[in-house]
């Protein structure tokens, strides 16, 4: 009876694999091709930049070190928005040099095929798939935050004061909550009145304090009091828990008129999930959403371009002017796509997604068509 691996066994399979050596030479080659195509993307970008700024900056008698801050901040948030063409053009000028150099032929007549460096890419582009989600949804919103602290702070010189929400209502569980004041930054507020409703939507009683502290998946009341609205009796607590698991900076960023593009994955998806339990519109959020997760895979669909060509054409110099080409259509479509998700003209998900499905589609048939079966040989050339 076969012997079926374990989660643990699938799991250290890929801490254990060891890359060969066409692997290992393939890797540090791309490695250091797409490290200087990113560096002098970021340099020509920050150097724009720069200039555009630098007059601001001086006016505002902004010193060097928060200058340099700034611009540190933003490096994740511009590589993140270069990296696909940046990836693109160097998986194009590597493969360019492997047939310049006559490695790939020598790889074919060793019985390496073309497949094998398809495979390879594949994984590779998966694995460059997950950093530019880290990079653009981590380290990308995390220093677009301190560049408009630093903006608003440094050069606008406007004080950044305490975010304070006023009139808040929601649902949660039995309880419909209304909050006076909140204050999400300190997890904390004032005069808050709990609805508990029991079976048959019946109010059971009405809980009413002065102030409330939010602690994990509880609320901590504090100057309770409780009204039974079947006895009518009337009594007070010190401190009363209720299981509210409503999280605050949702209602902080909705009231502060927030941009979604600027919002991590996990944030704006807490946001959807507040808004459709109050019956909103979230076709927009959803797009966005969605068009996160489509921009961050747009590199396994550039490697299937960069392989696409070398398929059609050797010359690297063609291969390059098409990619960038193919490139700026990439994001046309992409931008057209978001555009009809946003205003309801096609799904959130297929509009996000258009520009992955056409242009990745478009590459997968072409790799296909190079390596289909010698039986069907016949009809290619047909």
């Amino acid at each position: 009876m076969p012997v079926t691996p374990s989660l643990a066994e699938y799991l250290r399979r890929p801490l254990q694999y060891r890359f060969n050596t066409l692997q290992r030479y393939l890797l540090v080659q791309n490695l250091f091709l797409s490290g200087l195509c990113l560096g002098v993307g970021a340099c020509i970008y920050l150097l724009q930049d720069l200039v555009d700024n630098l007059d601001v900056f001086v006016q505002a008698g902004v010193g060097v070190g928060v200058m340099a801050t700034f611009f540190l901040a933003k490096l994740p948030l511009i590589l993140s928005q270069i990296l696909p063409a940046a990836y693109l053009v160097s998986l194009i000028v590597q493969i360019g040099l492997l047939v310049r150099h006559r490695e790939l032929l020598a790889l074919q007549s060793g019985g390496v095929s073309y497949a094998a460096l398809v495979r390879f890419y594949a994984v590779y582009g998966l694995v460059w798939c997950v950093l530019q989600l880290f990079l653009s949804q981590g380290l990308g919103v995390a220093g677009q935050r301190t560049m408009d602290r630093i903006w608003q702070e440094q050069v606008q010189k406007q004080a950044v004061g305490v975010v304070e929400l006023r009139n808040i209502w929601f649902l949660n569980g039995p309880y419909v909550v209304n909050v006076e004041s909140a204050y999400p930054d300190q997890g904390q507020g004032k005069d808050v009145t709990v609805y508990v409703y029991g079976e048959g939507n019946t109010l059971k009683r009405i809980i009413s304090a002065e102030t409330f502290q939010v602690q994990g998946r509880q609320w901590e009341l504090q100057s309770v009091r409780v009204y039974e609205t079947i006895t009518f009796d009337v009594y007070q607590e010190t401190s009363l828990y209720l299981d509210i698991s409503q999280d605050l900076d949702a209602f902080s960023i909705l009231q502060t008129r927030f941009e979604a593009s600027a919002l991590s994955l996990f944030e704006l998806g807490r946001i959807i999930s507040y808004l459709e339990g109050t019956g909103s519109n979230v076709e927009r959020l959803r797009t966005v959403w969605h068009m996160k997760w489509a921009y961050a895979f747009s590199l396994l669909v550039m490697t299937f371009i960069a392989l696409a060509l070398y398929t059609l054409f050797d010359s690297v110099y063609l291969n390059i002017a098409l990619g960038l080409s193919i490139v700026f259509l990439y994001y046309v479509l992409f931008v057209l796509g978001v555009s009809l998700g946003e205003r309801g003209f096609m799904s959130p998900f297929f509009g996000a997604w258009l520009g992955n499905f056409f242009f990745g589609l478009s590459a997968g048939a072409l790799l296909v068509w190079h390596f289909m079966p010698d039986e069907l040989s016949a009809f290619r050339k047909q």
